[in-house]
């Protein structure tokens, strides 16, 4: 493929408007960095390998420990390990080289100094130069993976085998739905299932703290760390040479970026995206508003889980909880064949999304219903059993400070909701936080249970689809888990 340059003229001039609109906002309390970073997501930051800062490993009796922590992989300097952070401060916009007091070398990182982590490993070799061809290489390894789980992944067991799917790029039969009362936007894109996937999933890539979802000729990026939103010009680059996109669009709205004192932002920062785009998984169709949507615009990381569950589902009612655009009932309404399924999302552009896509799917109102509803107040007032629910909230703890009131909150939904499971129903439970290890979680599902005269047992487990790969040396940091429990009573 011929290499396609940014189109900077283009970008500055989103980076202008952007500008104007930018100084108007008022940035979340102790913010540290808000226009200077303004310039990097049209420009690329340029790395001098050789004068580069050298940030120092404390020298203490801890020493030992954090270096076998790095040689093990785990790419993260803690603000209280650093010998020089002070000096550091000055010009926190940087890549550093991190070392022991024995010039030891651990590689170049990104850094910063106001953040609990001030420093994440981008590479051991500390004479690489963090430039376009650095993100390209990383890239290209990325999407070699993803065309074997899921670009070739009519092959592909998202359950964990190979078997031999029935999954075509099917066509939605749109001439054979009725139409709803505003009816479906004309000419959206449809993306095939097989070139929308997670690219670039942080640590697991070797890129600690980047997110880029693909959506066909659609890019998402998430900078979860200053460091990546430095490079965030460069990282376009990369994006365009190895994807060649129609569109690139930043959804950093992620809660996590507050741990870093960055803000909170969305904006599209080249090409043209529509309102909306037709996604394809499992030959079910959806409509998705990238811009205006949790995530990025999709989860990526349940799509095994759909499938799974929608396998479960022939001839059984089925509710889906904090269902978006119905991503789990819709497909155990088609593909799983469900006898009934409800799907409960408390906002209305979703719900009205679900049900568009609904008609797309070919279902009635016999099959599928929608309620606009927040979660827990549908489950206090529902007199209703159900052979299958879902239970997939928002991050409930996306930083410390949510840890009690998220936990607490997680017990009452699955308190709730065990008591709406017909007797040998399943429910399952998906949580979305790196803050909360596996027996945290187990711990948490006890609790709902404590003093229920129902028996409950573990009959499926697990963690993100395949293209959602993970560091080893960092499971206790897996911000994804999900419990398959069978209820009798």
């Amino acid at each position: 493929m011929a290499k396609i340059k940014f189109n900077r003229q283009s970008c500055r001039q989103h980076a202008l408007a952007y500008f104007r609109l930018f100084s108007h906002v008022k940035f979340e309390k102790n913010t540290k960095f808000g226009e200077e970073l303004l310039k990097y997501h049209h420009e690329q930051y340029v790395d001098k390998v050789h004068t580069r800062p050298d940030l120092y490993l404390k020298s203490n009796e801890n020493k030992h420990a954090h270096d076998n922590r790095l040689k093990r992989n785990i790419p993260f300097v803690y603000s209280n390990e650093v010998q020089n952070l002070a000096a550091l401060k000055g010009n926190p916009l940087t890549l550093v080289n991190v070392k022991n007091e024995n010039e030891e070398s651990f590689g170049v990182a990104t850094f910063n100094p106001y953040a609990l982590i001030t420093a994440r490993i981008i590479s051991t070799n500390a004479l690489f130069s963090v430039n376009v061809n650095f993100f390209v290489e990383r890239m290209k390894k990325a999407l070699a993976w993803r065309s074997k789980v899921v670009e070739g992944g009519k092959r592909a067991n998202w359950g964990g085998g190979l078997i031999q799917s029935n999954e075509t790029t099917a066509t939605p039969p749109i001439g054979e739905i009725p139409p709803n009362e505003s009816g479906p936007p004309p000419e959206v894109p449809l993306l095939p299932s097989d070139t929308s996937y997670r690219l670039i999933n942080g640590e697991g890539d070797n890129i600690p703290g980047l997110i880029i979802d693909r959506y066909h000729d659609y890019v998402s990026i998430q900078h979860l760390t200053l460091g990546m939103e430095l490079l965030a010009g460069t990282i376009n680059e990369a994006v365009m040479e190895v994807l060649n996109p129609k569109a690139i669009i930043f959804r950093n709205d992620n809660k996590e970026r507050l741990n870093e004192k960055l803000h909170i932002y969305k904006k599209l920062v080249y090409g043209k995206l529509p309102e909306q785009v037709m996604l394809t998984e499992n030959n079910c169709f959806f409509f998705i508003n990238m811009l205006n949507s949790p995530n990025t615009g999709w989860f990526h990381n349940r799509r095994h889980l759909r499938q799974l569950i929608s396998d479960y589902a022939y001839d059984k009612k089925v509710l889906d909880l904090f269902s978006y655009v119905g991503c789990f009932g819709i497909q155990c309404s088609k593909k799983g064949k469900a006898k009934k399924v409800l799907c409960v999302e408390k906002d209305s552009k979703f719900t009205q999304l679900a049900k568009e896509s609904a008609y797309l799917n070919n279902l009635t109102n016999k099959k599928i219903e929608f309620v606009c509803s927040d979660a827990i107040t549908f489950l206090q007032n529902s007199k209703e059993l159900f052979d299958i629910i879902i239970l997939d909230p928002p991050n409930l703890i996306p930083t410390s400070k949510f840890i009690m009131s998220g936990t607490k909150r997680y017990i009452q939904l699955i308190n709730l909701a065990k008591n709406c499971v017909s007797s040998n129903g399943l429910l399952l439970i998906i949580f979305s936080t790196k803050l909360c290890s596996y027996q945290d979680h187990i711990n948490i599902i006890n609790e709902a249970f404590v003093d229920s005269n129902r028996t409950v047992k573990i009959v499926g487990q697990g963690r993100a689809s395949p293209d959602h790969p993970a560091n080893l040396s960092l499971y206790l940091f897996a911000d994804f888990y999900w419990f398959l429990l069978q209820i009798s009573y």
